[in-house]
């Protein structure tokens, strides 16, 4: 009866080492990235639709973390807009590992820079939740996606697995933080009543740059009109 234990405690001590090995392996080859690699696993959607839960594609782009006040460069991260989620993919194990938000203090995925806004701001009107950077000067202005999940009928296959369309669809809010409070902006309105004494201006500056208002664009005007009214300022 010895031998046998024996040999159970010898193979378990090798399968220890070999574990800790494995780790120790990790831990080299991850570097000062390795605590990023510690997070719950994310949502797996198993469920066939259209659209994209990421904020923009489905790669994972290379960026870096301000995670726990460290900064972690060289990761490739993507941001689940569905959950609004901040997941990074670990190179090693070739598994997605979605970040404790409370850690979270800034992020760029490729050349995109957002923010972790973890309380609501004094005007109330931005709520906690991950934003992207789009200007950043005399004011600043944030962008959040939503994507939210939406089921409808097809009359065509009601009868058939092709009955149910299921698909995500973004829905995007732009908010513009200055001195005297954050305001959202809808619409070319919203920007020009925030600059009434350079209205006139402001639509001299978008005809001239042959950019007009709408879904596609909104991010290029906004910033070029955001841009415009600082160099007028200096």
């Amino acid at each position: 009866m010895k031998k046998p234990i024996l040999l159970s405690l010898m193979l378990m001590t090798l399968t220890l080492l070999s574990a800790q090995d494995e780790y120790s392996s990790f831990i080299n080859i991850a570097g000062v990235n390795s605590a990023l690699f510690k997070g719950a696993t994310p949502l797996l959607y198993r469920i066939v639709h259209t659209g994209t839960y990421y904020a923009y594609e489905k790669t994972y782009l290379g960026g870096e973390v301000v995670y726990n006040g460290k900064l972690y460069k060289g990761v490739k991260l993507n941001l689940n807009s569905h959950l609004d989620a901040l997941i990074v993919w670990d190179t090693i194990s070739k598994k997605t590992i979605e970040l404790n938000k409370e850690y979270v203090e800034r992020f760029s995925i490729g050349h995109r820079n957002f923010i972790n806004i973890k309380e609501k701001d004094e005007s109330g009107v931005m709520e906690p939740a991950y934003y992207e950077v789009l200007y950043k000067n005399s004011v600043t202005l944030y962008k959040r996606i939503f994507k939210v999940y939406n089921e409808s009928i097809n009359q065509e296959y009601i009868s058939s697995s092709r009955g149910i369309i299921r698909k995500f669809v973004p829905t995007i809010k732009y908010y513009l933080k200055k001195d005297s409070g954050t305001f959202t902006i809808k619409r070319r309105g919203d920007i020009f009543s925030l600059y009434p004494d350079m209205k006139r201006e402001m639509r001299k500056h978008i005809r001239n740059s042959g950019i007009y208002f709408s879904k596609e664009n909104m991010d290029a005007v906004l910033v070029s009109i955001l841009t415009f009214v600082d160099t007028k300022h200096e």
